[in-house]
């Protein structure tokens, strides 16, 4: 695929080339292909709850040639995977003086169409993401399988902070501005 890549706000129109990205690599794991860092998505977003998503203003494409080859999202409405005790651990680690206080966002999801990947597209889609919801949130959450080391390599490229092992990940952290990362530094 030929063409310039756009970095933009998602729209509901996008939400079928997410749907496509993020079962792709939904599929993959769960045929058992966890090699060369696919993701861990062990939960599945249906249509609807995308289109929900990026309908309310969730969201970040990277788009070529009017397709979607990459996507960042919060997820604020459904209680996926670990929700629950995410917020647990973060709680926890605000009262230990490990994080600091602030809104976070416990649920995002990223992906990449596979053709695209090691091009930054998932790093620049983050950063458009941080700056339309720094006014939302402070801090986002993100949490990685232990055995994707490319992602968690990556990740600390792309400005997340590693807090270490959470019992079910390797628990990063980053915040929606400098200011906020600055903070991480506790």
């Amino acid at each position: 695929m030929s063409g310039e890549i756009f970095i933009r706000k998602a729209e509901l129109q996008d939400a079928n080339g997410i749907y496509i990205i993020d079962q792709f690599w939904y599929k993959k794991y769960i045929d058992g292909d966890r090699s060369n860092g696919y993701l861990y998505l062990k939960n599945n977003y249906t249509f609807p709850q995308i289109e929900k998503i990026v309908g309310d203003g969730y969201g970040t494409v990277a788009i070529i040639n009017e397709q979607v080859v990459s996507y960042y999202f919060i997820n604020p409405y459904f209680e996926t995977g670990n929700i629950a005790e995410r917020k647990i651990i973060i709680q926890d680690k605000i009262a230990k003086g490990i994080l600091p206080e602030g809104k976070y966002a416990h649920s995002l999801q990223a992906a990449t169409n596979e053709k695209f990947t090691g091009q930054g597209l998932n790093k620049k889609t983050l950063n458009l993401l941080k700056e339309l919801s720094k006014n939302d949130y402070d801090y986002f959450i993100g949490i990685m399988s232990y055995d994707n080391i490319i992602t968690q390599k990556s990740s600390l490229k792309m400005g997340w902070r590693h807090f270490g092992d959470i019992g079910f990940g390797i628990l990063a952290v980053t915040g929606t501005t400098e200011e906020r990362n600055d903070n991480l530094n506790l």
